[in-house]
C-alpha cells in the first residue's frame, strides 16, 4: 500500500502572507522539493512605502509600491526570515520522514522505466493551460486529464489520487469516460507534487463506463464560458466549478489560475 506523502495535509504551515488563500498549510512537496525552506527556513523582502504606510498620498499617484518606486526617497525594504512549523509530534514526524524517503526511493525507480497502472476512471476533464502574454490571457485545449482515486502503479496498491494525461486525439479515438476500468503502459512525472502519467499506450478496457465521454469539440465550446480567477481563493479550490490551471508565462516560477 502506497499513498502520496508529496500531498499530505496537516504536516506543514507557513504563515507567509502568499500562502493565506491556502489557510497558510502547505503541502511537504512545496515545503520540501520546491522551496527546500524546512528547517532552514526562507528570506523575503517586502517593499515599502512610508507615505502609504501613513496613509497619505503618493506624490507620483501610485496606490501600490512596485519596480519604479526603486529610486524615491520614500521607499524602503523590509527584510522578513521566516519559517515552516512541522505540525506533527516528534514521533508522528520521524515516521513521516521515514515514509517520504522511502516514497520517494518509489518514485525514483519509476522515472527509469514505463509503467504498467490499472484503475478505475473517477473523472475525465479538459486539460486547459492558459497562455499569458502581456495583459492578455488565452486559454488553450492541452487535452485530457483523466483521475483515478486509487489503482495499482507498477504492480503496487496506490490508495492516492494519480492522473494520466492524453491528447484530445487519443481521447477521441478511445472514449475515456467515468467508471472504465483500464490498464496502460505510461510514463510519470511528478506535476507540482501530482503524480501524473504521459507517453501512454497499449491500453486494455476491462469494463466500459455508461456516462457519454467528453469530446474535444465540446470542450471548445466550454471553455468560451469559463472566466479567469488571477489567484487561488481556498472556496474557489474547493468548488466543483474551480478547476485550477497551469499559466504558460516567461516570469519565473510555476504559476496557477482558477478557471471558474
Amino acid at each position: 500500500m502506497m499513498k502520496n506523502f508529496y500531498k499530505f495535509k496537516n504536516v506543514f504551515k507557513c504563515v507567509h502572507e502568499v500562502h493565506r488563500h491556502f489557510n497558510f498549510q502547505m503541502s511537504p512537496f512545496h515545503i520540501l522539493k520546491e522551496k527546500k525552506c524546512f528547517p532552514q527556513g526562507c528570506m523575503t523582502f517586502l517593499w515599502k512605502c512610508r507615505l502609504l504606510a501613513k496613509q497619505k498620498k503618493c506624490f507620483r499617484n501610485f496606490t501600490t509600491v512596485g519596480k519604479e518606486c526603486f529610486n524615491c526617497k520614500y521607499f524602503y525594504e523590509e527584510k522578513l526570515h521566516q519559517y515552516p512549523e512541522l505540525l506533527l509530534n516528534k514521533q508522528d514526524g520521524k515516521l513521516f520522514f521515514e515514509n517520504f524517503l522511502e516514497f520517494e526511493v518509489w518514485i525514483e525507480n519509476l522515472k527509469r522505466k514505463r509503467i504498467l497502472c490499472e484503475g478505475k476512471v473517477s473523472q475525465v476533464s479538459p486539460e486547459f493551460i492558459i497562455e499569458e502574454k502581456q495583459n492578455n490571457n488565452r486559454l488553450k485545449l492541452k487535452g485530457f486529464l483523466i483521475l483515478f482515486r486509487e489503482g495499482y502503479i507498477d504492480n503496487q496498491l496506490f490508495e492516492d489520487d494519480f492522473y494520466l494525461s492524453i491528447s484530445a486525439k487519443t481521447q477521441n479515438q478511445l472514449k475515456f469516460r467515468k467508471d472504465d476500468e483500464v490498464e496502460f503502459l505510461a510514463q510519470i512525472q511528478i506535476d507540482r507534487g501530482r503524480i501524473k502519467f504521459f507517453k501512454s499506450g497499449k491500453f486494455e478496457f476491462f469494463e466500459r463506463g455508461k456516462s457519454q465521454p467528453p469530446t474535444h469539440s465540446q470542450s471548445l465550446v466550454n471553455a468560451e464560458t469559463y472566466t479567469i480567477i488571477k489567484s487561488q481563493p481556498q472556496n474557489c479550490r474547493a468548488c466543483v466549478f474551480g478547476k485550477i490551471t497551469d499559466v504558460l508565462t516567461t516570469k519565473p516560477g510555476p504559476k496557477r489560475f482558477i478557471l471558474c
